[in-house]
This record gives structure tokens, C-alpha cells and sequence, in this order.
């Protein structure tokens, strides 16, 4: 059975006492953890590590052409809430590194399509390779209901810590 602590009503000593700590620090603390491993799967470019955001980006740019969908700049500003001069910024360095292109679009020529190039394509993979051997080790111990149950109450937090 498992004790529920109304984590107010503990002093410091009790917290320590039964493992509880609030609930935003302790997904705070597994998120960072859970980061430090997404950025240890290699994902070397030309001899250096792609950051956080341009894996994203890669992941993202390829799961949409899976989809059928193009992507442009305003989509990648819109989706991670991010200014448009970062979006920019990152576009440029990874088209300079060569592991996007911008293409015109015949529709309309102010736009330019994002796509990954084959080594890009390439890096997605590996990584992607990486991302399942961490969910695997995530989920270990857990059953399959534990994890959908998961799902379902990380689900309410999110949405109760929404603004």
C-alpha cells in the first residue's frame, strides 16, 4: 500500500524521513537528469557535438517529411515558442554545417522550405537509436500499465502547470 503525505503538514526532518520532496523539484530533477542523458547519445557532425536544439530540429524537420509535411522557419519559431532571430540563428549555422537546405517553394516564393540533407538523415538515426535504448532503461521495473499510468498523471501535472 502506498502512504500518501500531505507534504505541508511535514517539517524538514519528516521530508527527509520518507524520501518526499515537492513535487515540481523532484520532475525538475528527473527532467535535468533525463537531459544530461539525451545529450550524452553521440550526435557528432563534423566533429562537434550538435546541441540540444539542433538535434530537435532534425528530429522534428524528419518526422514531418515521414508525415509528407514542409516545414518553414515560422512553423520551428511557432512550435518552440522561440524569437525568430534564434530560429535564424540556428537554421543558418546548420545550413552552413550542411545538415539542412532551404528550398523554394512554387507557391510562393518568400518561403523556403526546411529539409534535412542524407547526412542529417544519418545523425537522426543514430540518435533515435540512442533515445530508444533510454526509454528502454527508463521504463525498467516498470509494467506496462505503471507507464501508461504515468503518462496519464504526468498528463494533469502538465496541464495544471500550464499558464
Amino acid at each position: 500500500m502506498t502512504r500518501r503525505y500531505n507534504v505541508s503538514s511535514l517539517t524538514e526532518k519528516d521530508e527527509e524521513a520518507v524520501h518526499v520532496q515537492p513535487l515540481g523539484r523532484q520532475i525538475k530533477m528527473t527532467a535535468n537528469l533525463i537531459g544530461r542523458r539525451i545529450g550524452a547519445i553521440p550526435a557528432v557532425y563534423d566533429g562537434e557535438n550538435l546541441t540540444m536544439m539542433q538535434r530537435i530540429i532534425i528530429g522534428t524537420l524528419y518526422d514531418r517529411a515521414q508525415a509528407g509535411q514542409d516545414v518553414f522557419q515560422r512553423d520551428l519559431e511557432k512550435e518552440f515558442s522561440v524569437r525568430r532571430s534564434t530560429v535564424t540563428g540556428l537554421l543558418q549555422l546548420m545550413e552552413k554545417k550542411g545538415l539542412i537546405v532551404r528550398e523554394p517553394v512554387p507557391y510562393d516564393a518568400r518561403l523556403k522550405r526546411l529539409r534535412l540533407t542524407p547526412a542529417a538523415v544519418q545523425l537522426n538515426d543514430e540518435i533515435r537509436r540512442g533515445l530508444r535504448e533510454m526509454e528502454a532503461q527508463l521504463e525498467q521495473g516498470l509494467s506496462d500499465g505503471e507507464i501508461a499510468e504515468l503518462h496519464r498523471l504526468l498528463d494533469i501535472v502538465a496541464k495544471n502547470a500550464a499558464l
